[in-house]
């Protein structure tokens, strides 16, 4: 049993190597990052999009789409210079669109969206509205509607019993060219480099562990998440 105990340990300890893995330098190649913007909010949120054919009329895609929606700032909370949305895709590398508001739009921004609030507190808000659709996806949504020449306009819409709110909206515009190639490229080379470092590492510790106690690599390789499914799919 005590034998069992510590090749499980060892085990752990090699798991947590594995995982701690530090992508900073390669993180802060971002394109996103090259004015110096920081980023405070990232995640994944599902996402209504809707096609705008004409003035009036809209088409819906079926699903919810996954976008990776992220919120930059330039400066900081208390001095803030500029802020940025960010919405992009992993099922279409190819969209990706940005809101950008300073303090002298977000005088307009803030009169359009009737906002009680200054401008160093858009980006808690945002992230406030973003969380809610994240979290309670039978009250809130999000509907992110693609226009005509590049532009796009997203609703964070609040369902009621006898109507939906809209709680606040967002004018996109689809980025160039010319970013969009730089973030394909990063996406790509970002992964690449990722992969090879963690695959690396698994090589080394292979072999460490292969030299000093090989009966601990056969018990690795046996608690390792996904073997049993494997050996089924086998079978």
């Amino acid at each position: 049993m005590a034998t069992q105990k510590s090749l499980m340990n060892e085990s752990n300890n090699i798991q947590q190597m594995l995982n701690s893995f530090d992508f900073a330098t390669i993180d802060e190649m971002d394109p996103s990052l090259a004015d110096g913007h920081r980023v405070v909010y990232d995640r994944e949120i599902p996402f209504h999009i809707r096609f705008q054919k004409q003035d009036v009329e809209t088409e819906d895609l079926p699903n919810l789409e996954p976008l990776r929606t992220r919120v930059f700032i330039l400066g900081d909370e208390k001095n803030l210079q500029q802020l940025k949305l960010e919405l992009s895709s992993d099922n279409d590398i190819f969209f990706h669109f940005t809101h950008l508001a300073n303090e002298n739009n977000f005088k307009t921004i803030k009169q359009t969206q009737q906002l009680n609030i200054q401008f160093n507190e858009y980006p808690s808000i945002c992230i406030k509205c973003f969380n809610k659709v994240e979290k309670d996806q039978n009250q809130y949504s999000a509907i992110f509607t693609i226009m005509n020449e590049g532009m796009g306009r997203l609703e964070i819409v609040q369902s009621t019993e006898y109507k939906n709110i809209e709680v606040i909206a967002f004018e996109f515009q689809a980025s160039n060219d010319d970013l969009i190639r730089q973030i394909i490229t990063f996406r790509y080379m970002s992964l690449k480099s990722k992969l090879a470092l963690m695959e690396g590492r698994l090589q080394d510790i292979n072999e460490v562990v292969r030299v000093k106690n090989p009966s601990l690599l056969l018990q690795i390789q046996k608690t390792m998440p996904g073997q049993n499914n494997r050996s089924t799919i086998k079978k």
